[in-house]
């Protein structure tokens, strides 16, 4: 996170130096369009709708732009929008008759999260909008219509995994336990032997899946890391964020098992794990150059001290035969009644304290997880700028450390 705040400035002062240059940085932008390599042709558009918001004053010229490179430059489009829109640019697109831009503006509302905005996406629907995608918009603006939880609940009972993970994604920004028992038995149906599989649906059925655990472990982290140790069919590293999630020790123990057993660096997933569970990696377990003894020496000695930090004194690295040896777990029974996170019991004031040092997959995890315990919509993406992911992080974690510890009157 803190590496991509480094690329979001310079792609600020990139945008901000327009203005001294006025239209003409627009017309540059135009002529270089049509001379840049091909790798670099997603970029180009990017920067070309990111200084045409912030630069260009004629609202049809705008939007004449956008829909021309949306066309063969969706993600670049929409992610300048994203984050550089001009602040009248969302309202045109929603009241555009065009069905590209309409699609556009809905979701650029949602990613605004702004409710000045419901009414319109309300009207979109109206209008031939899709309608997933205007309930997705409208859970990240925090106001769902009345029959949402119904018609969320007739997609996870389909068959349409793209329409599926849209409503995942939906019920892990509402926060709460919504639909729950309609979750679990979408869960049982995806992951059973005769469901989908990696193979069938390359793509979707992966990522139906993890969002679907990133739900259940947030909510009930226990059952579904319980379900996981039973063999669950999911992907690797979702099994991986269910342990992280989870923090217990029941989790915790095969996965140190599986790092030790590897001829190799962790990788990161298995980094995730244990920078969100222990606090930090030993640069042991990262050298390239390392050997096996090394990286085994590293990981027990960071075992032991967080175990011995909550309550598990006495345990000494070279006492360790194996991971999953059921000896070691009766000494750790003191680390039965926890859930670690950085270290140490899991509280409400550090939960998000890791966040911007683990991947993307995990920080988005950690948001769903966010919004089901605080039962409050909670908006933020992983995908966002790093400077309004940190601002929104820290402000959560100032919150929550007031609510703790409250300042004297």
């Amino acid at each position: 996170m803190r590496a991509l705040k480094a690329v979001d400035q310079r792609l600020d002062a990139l945008i901000a130096v327009g203005r001294y240059y006025g239209t003409a940085c627009l017309d540059a932008a135009a002529i270089l369009d049509g001379k840049v390599q091909p790798e670099e042709i997603a970029g180009a558009a990017f920067v070309r709708v990111a200084l045409a918001e912030q630069h260009q004053t004629d609202v049809a010229t705008r939007l004449d732009l956008i829909a021309r490179l949306h066309a063969a430059q969706p993600v670049s489009v929409r992610e300048a929008l994203w984050f550089y829109a001009a602040p009248d640019t969302c309202g045109h697109l929603l009241a555009s008759d065009d069905a590209q831009l309409l699609a556009c503006g809905v979701e650029l509302a949602g990613r605004l999260a702004l409710p000045e905005h419901i009414a319109a996406v309300h009207a979109a629907v109206v209008r031939g909008a899709d309608q997933d995608a205007c309930l997705l918009a409208c859970a990240r603006m925090g106001q769902v219509p009345p029959r949402a939880e119904e018609r969320w609940k007739a997609v996870l009972q389909g068959q349409d995994l793209a329409r599926q993970i849209t409503t995942l994604q939906a019920l892990g920004v509402m926060g709460g336990h919504r639909l729950q028992p309609e979750l679990r038995r979408y869960i049982e149906r995806i992951t059973a032997a005769d469901g989908p599989t990696e193979q069938s649906h390359p793509i979707g059925w992966a990522a139906a899946a993890d969002a679907a655990l990133a739900l259940w472990a947030a909510r009930e982290p226990e059952p579904a890391l319980g379900a996981v140790l039973q063999g669950l069919r999911v992907p690797n590293d979702t099994a991986l964020r269910v342990a992280a999630i989870a923090g217990r020790i029941e989790g915790l123990l095969p996965v140190l098992d599986f790092i030790e057993r590897q001829e190799r660096p962790v990788e990161p997933g298995e980094r995730d794990v244990l920078r969100l569970v222990f606090g930090h990696v030993p640069g042991e377990l990262v050298n390239t150059q390392g050997t096996s003894d090394e990286r085994q020496r590293a990981l027990r000695a960071l075992a032991c001290t967080v175990f011995a930090a909550n309550g598990c004194t006495g345990l000494e690295p070279d006492q360790i035969t194996r991971w999953t040896d059921p000896a070691l777990k009766d000494r750790l029974w003191a680390l039965d009644a926890i859930r670690i996170r950085s270290g140490q019991p899991i509280t409400q004031t550090h939960r998000l304290t890791h966040a911007f040092d683990v991947g993307h997959a995990l920080r988005s995890w950690l948001y769903v997880e966010h919004a089901a315990v605080t039962d409050r919509p909670f908006t933020l993406s992983h995908e966002d700028l790093a400077a309004r992911q940190m601002a929104a992080v820290e402000t959560v974690q100032l919150v929550a450390s007031l609510q703790a510890d409250p300042p004297p009157p």
